[in-house]
């Protein structure tokens, strides 16, 4: 289920530049219940994956395609979960308890949505990677470069699951995707959808999404 849970529910590699940049989600792609470790801790979490395009005509890599940086996210709306930060700082708007549970905000108007996002850079094992800093609201008026990247969403069910978008994964990506136990039930009840129209949302003026 795609629409946001209750608040309880739970190689080389040139980085984008530093700095606030508009950008266009172009990917939502649900990875399942996940196990990770952290100072000796162990989750067990639903995670999913938001992927965004630097739409600035100015910044591009050397072979001119334009920078993407993702973010993992636990699938919570807990009022100090990551996520709920983010989207509501991206939309200008808290959630309403109407947002919630099955008739409320399907994540997927995501897909296509603009934003400012800033770029922040983090040193690790002598390599530097772009991090998603904060996300906030497209200013009035602004508009991002048309997107370079192919729209993108998937979700582990049989009304989300696009088996062409999921080929087209990294073979990282998949091989996460395909030990959660939500794709193991999915791909034991029956085959998935092969083809799913592009759902599109129109935009608010005021509220990205």
């Amino acid at each position: 289920m795609s629409t946001l849970p209750h608040p309880n529910e739970g190689g080389d590699f040139t980085p984008p530049p530093a700095g606030t940049f508009p950008a266009v989600c172009y990917r939502v792609i649900d990875l399942g219940t996940q196990k990770s470790e952290f100072q000796g801790e162990t989750k067990i979490q639903r995670k999913i994956l938001l992927s965004w395009e630097i739409a600035d005509e100015e910044e591009r890599m050397p072979d001119g395609r334009p920078f993407s940086l993702s973010s993992r996210y636990t699938w919570s709306m807990h009022e100090k979960a990551t996520l709920r930060r983010d989207l509501e700082s991206w939309r200008g708007k808290a959630f309403v308890e109407a947002d919630f549970g099955p008739e409320g905000f399907n994540i997927r108007k995501l897909v296509g949505a603009p934003c400012m996002l800033n770029v922040v850079h983090k040193l690790k094992d002598g390599k530097t990677f772009g991090n998603v800093g904060s996300i906030a609201k497209m200013p009035r008026g602004m508009v991002a470069a048309p997107l370079v990247n192919t729209e993108a969403y998937l979700w582990i069910d049989h009304d989300g699951f696009d088996r062409h978008v999921f080929d087209n994964l990294s073979d990282k990506l998949k091989s996460t995707i395909i030990v959660s136990p939500e794709y193991v039930a999915m791909t034991s009840n029956g085959s998935s959808r092969d083809d799913r129209a592009s759902e599109r949302h129109d935009l608010d003026d005021d509220i990205p999404f």
